[in-house]
């Protein structure tokens, strides 16, 4: 089986997330996509904490077949490369091969990755345009919504419920959880 690896921050989830793996199951370049949450950021954000987004992706791809939510990252001696989350993947199973689903920005920042050439050989990269990121000389699929999670929480953080963007269920659970300074 070909597994898309669609991981981030998912800080929260959102439509935009959605869509990308729906664009790559889509394209037949891959068979399913897991969506693996970050334990920590690479470059030093603090999110919210693992669990949450954990259960905030579930929500987000219920009811979406071919798309599931992967801890893998929490099982990683040393969260935080990419390099290491493929090496764990292809150990823990060896009988899928995975590719890489990433923005069109990741390309263009791949110099600041951990080995960013072994990822791509490990895990060839399938990149989605991102709204307001110059174009690549690599095949690309279609931009999704222009969706973003520092916006969403920036508007939560005001407390104001995103209009659009992240689905009902993932608010509510921002907000039964007071996530982004958001709650009764």
């Amino acid at each position: 089986m070909i597994v898309g690896i669609l991981g981030g921050t998912f800080d929260p989830p959102h439509v935009g997330h959605l869509e990308a793996a729906r664009a790559a199951l889509e394209s037949k370049l891959v068979e399913t996509v897991w969506l693996v949450p970050c334990v920590r950021h690479a470059f030093g954000k603090d999110p919210a904490g693992f669990e949450h987004r954990m259960a905030m992706c579930a929500l987000l791809v219920q009811g979406h077949a071919g798309i599931e939510v992967s801890d893998a990252e929490a099982r990683l001696a040393d969260p935080g490369k990419t390099l290491d989350l493929v090496v764990g993947l292809r150990r823990e199973h060896p009988e899928h091969a995975y590719r890489l689903i990433a923005g069109t920005d990741v390309y263009h920042q791949r110099h600041l990755w951990h080995r960013y050439d072994d990822v791509a050989r490990l895990a060839p990269p399938i990149y989605v345009a991102r709204q307001g990121v110059d174009p690549i000389d690599e095949p690309t699929l279609p931009a999704p919504p222009d969706v973003s999670s520092s916006r969403i929480r920036e508007q939560l953080g005001r407390r104001e419920r995103p209009a659009g963007g992240v689905p009902i269920p993932i608010l509510d659970y921002i907000e039964q959880h007071r996530l982004y300074g958001w709650g009764r």
